[in-house]
């Protein structure tokens, strides 16, 4: 069976990451864009002691899709 690609265990970091730092911050009454920028700070490749992803072309393939979502949602809320 083959393995998982990586840029799907990517998704999968992020995704997860960004959940749990969505729960921390509506917890702290914080505003969601700021957890999600922290959730980016803490999966990029940069952050020596956190999990980071792999391949340095699909953080700019997801960053590039967290931006569409983002002006998406902040259109809706217009």
């Amino acid at each position: 069976m083959s393995e998982i690609p990586e840029l799907i265990n990517d998704l999968a970091l992020i995704l997860v990451v960004a959940g749990i730092v969505t729960l921390i911050f509506k917890r702290l009454k914080q505003p969601l864009v700021l957890g999600y920028i922290v959730a980016g700070f803490l999966v990029s490749p940069n952050m020596p002691y956190t999990a980071s992803v792999v391949d340095n072309a699909s953080v700019h393939l997801w960053a590039d899709i967290g931006v569409m979502f983002l002006l998406f949602s902040l259109g809706l809320d217009f």
